[in-house]
């Protein structure tokens, strides 16, 4: 059994999620602000280390195939994911285009409002689980 972190990193805040190999179920963790970079791969190793992660899998957006250039938003979260490389982490990018609309629907459903990056990240983690089944 393998534990993962889903991460829905994000400028302002970067949603967490957890799961693992075995029970193949990502859930919502915490939500990290990230206008502090250095606090928040800080805060990525903590809970690395505390939940014994083994892989991080990082939502990418994907560009349509008619554009060639990379968004900057694409551009920021692949320098993150070096950052945390550089740490010694073990990364994987997934595709994320469809995670924050995906978690929108689903807190809407709970009856809540507001943006839950942490859903983003279940989301991503839960893509990456199934696919990988």
């Amino acid at each position: 059994m393998s534990r993962l972190m889903g991460i829905d990193y994000g400028s302002a805040r970067t949603g967490i999620a957890l799961g693992d190999t075995e029970t193949r179920v990502a859930s919502p963790w915490c939500v990290i602000p990230s206008q502090d970079e250095l606090r928040l791969l800080d805060e990525n190793s903590r809970i690395v280390n505390a939940e014994l992660v083994h892989t991080l899998i990082v939502g990418v957006p994907r560009q349509p195939r008619a554009l060639d250039q990379e968004s900057d938003q694409a551009k920021e979260i692949r320098m993150f994911i070096q950052r945390l490389r550089d740490r010694g982490h073990v990364v994987v990018e997934e595709d994320e285009t469809w995670s924050t609309a995906l978690a929108a629907r689903q807190t809407r459903e709970q009856g809540q409002r507001g943006k839950r990056d942490d859903l983003a990240a279940t989301v991503i983690l839960q893509t990456y689980l199934d696919r990988e089944r």
